[in-house]
């Protein structure tokens, strides 16, 4: 099955716009800080380092920190992977209860510089962040100004469909490929870390399509009979009770229209959007059923992303530069891909 071909069909929430542009042209393009939930303390089992990396993937600089450090790999912990074409500051853990190590060597690379640092009581997990804030340089921008300030100004205001980004399905959507096959054959790769990559490209596609079919009713911003609601950030939904105040929550953008992260377990789901969800889940049986046989529990993603910190100025008439927020696992391509043709520069 050609997976690529199937997201290049993925609808847009919004007419297309006749605007041309790139972005990575230069890593400085492409900026990401990671906004940390946790109050550091000045000592713990657990040293804590926010780092500032260029040209560097999070996973080679965790080998990196594994290596200088003396410790196990799967000591270093950090809470999400950060694109390598790019300035991203995020930060890691390693755990220090025996001896502190020294470092010194690996920050004196130009691409690593220690910003901040701290300890806490736990090792950093994936998924443990409050955010990442965004600060993006779109360069060589063609086509009406005004239409895309106008678009710009729509997306701060009504949001967009909450799609998972391409970075999370690999090269040429080859994740789910593999997926397949381990669905297919039962024998997991023996680094864990790629069974899950490949498990999460699955699950994630599933929902894409199923928020697909959301987006070409118009309809992903919007409750439909059946619906579920859920929180920004949040794998948990909820059925509507009618009450005022969950309307008042509505009215103020707090709760969200979702659809299912697959996995084992009835949905809470009825009518219209099971019917969806389960049209989804019966066409890509192998995905579905490989799923439910991970052990993977039924799970909710808000189908729309707002974006009210949205800020946009213009360095000159071609070079536009984007800043804002995003919670956990919200991907910033679901925002460029509703403003044109906007192409990363990085894969050319």
């Amino acid at each position: 099955m050609d997976y690529a071909k199937i997201a290049n069909q993925w609808p847009l929430a919004y007419s297309p716009l006749d605007i041309t542009a790139q972005y990575r042209v230069e890593a400085e393009d492409f900026q990401v800080t990671e906004l940390s939930n946790r109050i550091l303390k000045e000592e713990g089992p657990h040293w804590y380092l926010f780092i500032e990396k260029t040209d560097t993937n999070t996973q080679w600089l965790a080998r990196q920190i594994a290596n200088h450090a003396q410790i196990d790999l799967r000591d270093v912990g950090y809470a999400g992977l950060k694109d390598r074409h790019a300035i991203t500051r995020q930060w890691f853990s390693i755990p220090v209860e025996k001896r502190q190590p020294d470092l010194t060597a690996l920050f004196e690379r130009e691409e690593f510089t220690l910003i901040d640092q701290g300890y806490y009581g736990v090792k950093l997990k994936r998924g443990n962040l409050g955010g990442n804030h965004f600060k993006l340089r779109l360069r060589n921008v063609q086509g009406s100004k005004a239409e895309l300030e106008q678009r710009l100004t729509m997306i701060k205001d009504q949001g967009v469909p909450n799609y998972f980004g391409g970075q999370r399905f690999g090269h040429d959507y080859d994740n789910i490929v593999q997926a397949e096959r381990l669905f297919v054959s039962g024998k997991r790769p023996r680094n864990r870390q790629k069974a899950s990559l490949f498990t999460s490209a699955a699950r994630s596609f599933l929902f894409n399509e199923m928020l697909a079919h959301r987006v070409q009713g118009n309809v992903w911003q919007r409750p439909i009979k059946g619906d579920v609601f859920g929180f920004s950030g949040s794998l948990r939904g909820f059925i509507a009770d009618g009450t005022a105040a969950e309307s008042q929550r509505w009215r103020n953008q707090n709760i969200h229209p979702t659809c299912a992260m697959w996995g084992r377990g009835n949905s809470l789901s009825e009518a219209d959007l099971a019917d969806i969800e389960g049209q989804i889940a019966q066409k890509y049986e192998v995905l579905s059923q490989g799923l439910e046989k991970q052990g993977l529990k039924q799970e909710r993603r808000t189908t729309r992303m707002l974006l009210p910190d949205l800020a946009w100025t213009w360095q000159d008439d071609e070079t536009l530069v984007l800043e804002f927020s995003l919670g956990s696992g919200y991907f910033a391509t679901s925002l460029l891909r509703e403003l044109g043709q906007i192409d990363d520069a990085s894969k050319v």
